[in-house]
């Protein structure tokens, strides 16, 4: 039986079920706030992949966020996380995915660091972490 609570923080809302996600209404997006997105480093095309086959409760068609949508949900005023209160699970120390390619390279991707909320490239082949989002209306 599932269970939903809904909590109106500023713009951002957690939804909890089996899986639990954090909906910004703000910039019509739904995050994926899992077990998942601190636990496991992943290659970018697996991150993809990842998103791609990805359902949390009754949603599917889950993404790599941009780089600009990553950052929405950056607080500058915290630090390890630099990420919005409303998240329950990240990692402090290193990179999540995002689908925004390095334009200096072919096989780069940008990526955020949630100890402070910087931003850097990598490597697709190297293992990084991923929280995937999906648009809501």
């Amino acid at each position: 039986m599932k269970k939903t609570l809904i909590v109106l923080i500023s713009t951002l809302s957690m939804l909890s079920a089996e899986a639990t996600m954090v909906k910004d209404d703000k910039h019509k997006l739904l995050w994926e706030d899992t077990l998942h997105v601190e636990d496991v480093k992943i290659t970018h095309i697996n991150a993809r992949s990842y998103c791609a086959n990805l359902e949390l409760g009754e949603y599917k068609n889950w993404r790599l966020p941009t780089l600009t949508e990553l950052l929405t949900i950056v607080d500058y005023k915290r630090y390890k996380p630099a990420l919005l209160k409303e998240f329950n699970n990240v990692n402090k120390d290193t990179l999540y995915w995002t689908s925004t390619p390095y334009a200096r390279s072919s096989d780069e991707y940008w990526g955020v660091n949630f100890k402070d909320g910087a931003t850097s490239n990598a490597t697709e082949t190297y293992d990084r972490y991923v929280r995937c989002v999906k648009d809501v209306k």
